[in-house]
């Protein structure tokens, strides 16, 4: 498993974008606090990307939400992914169609196995989070993101 180092981190954290943040603030009743800090966990989100193997379940929908918001400022986005990574974009890259196809048929075949699978996946990504995150941030993506910004909630706060 690829090593991360804690002062790139730090060095991702100090990113700031008042764009970002303002469209969030404009797409979302959401107060500007709590968009702040949504925007600082998806920056710790992208630092624990670089780990082969993470990926955004359906719990941490309001991250993916940020980061897509985060690419629409597309010089921004190159630049803090020069800094930051080394590399001219940081790719957010979903499920393929493929992809999508192969976990539906591996549900109708086995739906036992297809579900240990997607736990294995989860245990990992929980772990990544823990160890490079600490507990609370585990807590608060995977207890009270699910239940504050799942699906029928980020509906109810769509303007």
């Amino acid at each position: 498993m690829k090593v991360l180092e804690e002062k790139q981190l730090a060095e991702i954290l100090k990113f700031e974008s008042e764009d970002v943040i303002s469209r969030f603030k404009d797409m979302y009743l959401i107060e500007e606090d709590e968009i702040r800090d949504i925007f600082n966990e998806t920056l710790k989100f992208l630092y624990i990307s670089q780990i082969p193997g993470v990926f955004i379940p359906d719990d941490l929908l309001i991250i993916d939400e940020m980061w897509h918001n985060m690419i629409l400022f597309t010089p921004q986005y190159h630049e803090f992914s020069k800094e930051c990574f080394g590399k001219p974009y940081f790719h957010h890259i979903p499920a393929t169609k493929k992809e999508k196809e192969d976990r539906k048929k591996s549900m109708a075949k086995d739906p036992e196995k297809a579900r240990k699978e997607y736990l294995k996946k989860l245990e990992f990504l929980l772990s990544v989070t823990y160890d490079y995150l600490g507990e609370k941030t585990v807590e608060k993506w995977f207890r009270k993101y699910p239940q504050e910004y799942g699906k029928e909630q980020l509906k109810a706060l769509r303007k």
